[in-house]
């Protein structure tokens, strides 16, 4: 019996020993799932807060950019003018491009300035663009891009009608005061007075823009252009643009524009 017990009290230690290991083993297997499954939900995380992240806003195009915008609307005018008139050279007239832009309401105004109200109601669909067939404008993006042309265009800003070629580069201040003088009874050339076109005889109408706004991807580009034709009347549209290889090209018409006095 002594040895008996003896032996089986020897045994105890050694039994202790081997069940160790395993008990250790099954902790650090199940602590390694712990840390694995944690590392999943990390990552999924990670990845919807980068799905559902907010696109940024669109913002005002920099210098560089919107010279290259109004070459790009420039070209655009020049290849869809119906009736181009030419001077006593045979030089075809060009349009007259104003060094301020244009301001835009966010509504009607109380005193007597002129300004434009832009009309989302009045949006075309870009697939039925009389212009030529276009692809596809997400509503969403253009909408982005409208509300962010009201608040950039709030008030006139300096525009450097010199860097753009093709056009003729006129003083608003002076072309004010053109119009300020008009005969009585006015006697207009289709919204344009005579002696605009004595003053600027290379000219065939007037180009008035707004600064452009550009998505926050820095591909699409969004302005208010006005053209004022000694033959063919005022055209007021929202004139979307893309970037294509490296050049803005037209993409179509999104909206329409109002002339608005107080």
């Amino acid at each position: 019996m002594t040895a008996s017990s003896s032996g089986s009290a020897n045994d105890r230690p050694h039994g202790r020993d081997a069940r160790a290991p395993s008990l250790f083993k099954s902790v650090l297997y199940a602590a390694c799932i712990v840390v694995a499954v944690a590392l999943v939900v990390v990552a999924n995380s990670s990845k919807l807060k980068a799905f559902d992240a907010p696109v940024d806003p669109p913002r005002v195009a920099t210098a560089a950019e919107q010279r290259a915008i109004l070459i790009a609307v420039v070209e655009h005018q020049q290849s869809t003018e119906q009736s181009p008139t030419f001077d006593a050279n045979g030089t075809r007239r060009r349009l007259a491009l104003e060094n301020a832009t244009i301001s835009i309401c966010g509504k009607r105004r109380k005193s007597q300035e002129r300004c434009s109200e832009l009309t989302p109601e009045w949006y075309e669909d870009p697939r039925n663009s009389r212009d030529r067939p276009i692809q596809l404008i997400d509503r969403n993006l253009s909408e982005t891009l409208v509300d962010a042309l009201r608040r950039f265009n709030v008030g006139q800003q300096p525009l450097d009608a010199l860097s753009v070629p093709g056009v003729v580069p006129v003083d608003r201040e002076r072309v004010a005061a053109i119009f300020s003088m008009m005969e009585d009874p006015p006697v207009f050339y289709c919204g344009i007075p005579p002696a605009f076109y004595r003053a600027y005889p290379q000219a065939n109408g007037i180009l008035r823009i707004s600064r452009p706004v550009v998505s926050a991807r820095g591909d699409q580009a969004l302005l208010y252009v006005q053209t004022t034709y000694r033959n063919s009347g005022q055209h007021d549209r929202m004139e979307l643009f893309a970037l294509q290889r490296g050049q803005w090209k037209f993409v179509g018409v999104i909206g329409s524009v109002q002339i608005m006095f107080g």
